[in-house]
C-alpha cells in the first residue's frame, strides 16, 4: 500500500469492531475524531517521527499510534496507562523488553502466507502484574497498557504495532528481540494497517 504524506484516519468511516474504535471506547475518548500518522509513523517510512526525525537505521517495522484529533480540531496525543486491546484473536506465544516496556507477541495459527504463520506484535506496553503465559487471547480483549518511557528517554510514550509472517509455526521464539528479527530471513513483516481497519 503506497501513501504520500501524512494519514489521517475517520473514526466514523471505521468498523465498529476496528482496533481504533475499540481503543477509543477503552479509554472513553469519546471527544476524539481522527487518529494522525505524520511521516515517520507508518509501515517502511524511513525516518524517526520524533526528535529531529532522522533516518533510522532501518525501515520501520509497523506503525505507531500517537497523534490524535479532537471534535473540536484540537491535535492531542495518547498517554501511558492507557489501554491496548487485542486487534486479532490469537494466542500469547512469547514476549521481551524493548527500549520502552514489553513487546508481546499474539500467533494466528488460521492465517498463513507461503508455510508462515501470521504474529501481531505489540510494543512499548506494559502487561499488568500478572506474570507472562501463554493463553489465548480474544479480539478487543484488554492486553496491557501504554508503558511509561524511562526519565531518560526523549521518544515520548505510544503504542507500536507490527505484523509479521513467521515461517515455521513451531520456531523457537524465545529468541526473538527486534535486534534479532531485523536480520531473520524467517521473518518478514508486512504492513498491520489493513488489519487494524477491520
Amino acid at each position: 500500500m503506497n501513501r504520500e504524506g501524512p494519514l489521517s484516519l475517520s473514526l466514523t468511516n471505521l468498523p465498529k469492531e476496528s482496533f481504533f474504535r475499540r481503543f477509543a471506547e477503552l479509554n472513553r475518548l469519546g471527544y476524539i475524531s481522527h487518529f494522525l500518522f505524520p511521516s515517520g509513523m507508518l509501515f517502511n517510512d524511513a525516518q524517526f517521527w520524533w526528535g529531529d526525525k532522522h533516518k533510522r537505521p532501518a525501515v520501520h517495522e509497523g506503525m505507531d499510534i500517537f497523534f490524535m484529533q479532537g471534535l473540536d480540531g484540537m491535535t492531542s496525543r495518547v498517554a501511558d496507562q492507557m489501554l491496548i486491546p487485542a486487534f486479532l484473536s490469537g494466542q500469547q506465544v512469547h514476549f521481551h523488553r524493548d527500549f520502552l516496556g514489553e513487546t508481546i507477541y499474539i500467533q494466528h495459527p488460521e492465517m498463513r502466507l507461503n508455510g508462515a504463520v501470521l504474529h501481531t506484535l505489540y510494543g512499548h506496553l506494559h502487561p499488568g502484574s500478572a506474570p507472562f503465559h501463554p493463553c489465548i487471547i480474544n479480539k478487543g480483549q484488554e492486553l496491557g497498557t501504554i508503558s511509561s518511557p524511562p526519565e531518560s528517554s526523549a521518544v515520548p510514550a505510544h503504542l507500536h504495532i507490527s505484523c509479521a509472517w513467521i515461517i515455521k509455526e513451531d520456531q523457537q521464539l524465545n529468541g526473538l528481540t527486534w535486534e534479532t528479527m531485523a536480520a531473520n530471513s524467517s521473518v518478514v513483516f508486512t504492513d498491520p494497517l489493513p488489519f487494524l481497519l477491520q
